[in-house]
């Protein structure tokens, strides 16, 4: 699960995944290195809304990842859904 909201939107919660990811959109072509290494991996991205995981997920795809799609709603449909939420840990 890779998380591409700003750090103001994690800090007020994030999807209870294992294996969770959080690379803004603005970071995530400069940080290669913190994505998935395995690029057939299944992989869920989210934002608040779903337009800048759709961007991400496409991006993904540019490098070759073949698994890869987007939250629908992103965090926002999620909270509604009232799924579990947990705090962001810095690594």
């Amino acid at each position: 699960v890779i998380d591409v909201r700003t750090p103001e939107e994690v800090a007020e919660g994030v999807v209870d995944a294992p294996n969770f990811i959080h690379l803004s959109l603005l970071d995530m072509v400069t940080n290669i290195a913190q994505w998935p290494a395995d690029k057939d991996a299944d992989i869920v991205v989210y934002c608040k809304s779903g337009t800048r995981s759709n961007i991400a997920m496409s991006i993904l795809r540019v490098f070759g990842y073949t698994n890869v799609i987007s939250m629908k709603g992103g965090f926002t449909a999620y909270v509604e859904a009232e799924f579990p939420v947990a705090e962001f840990v810095a690594p």
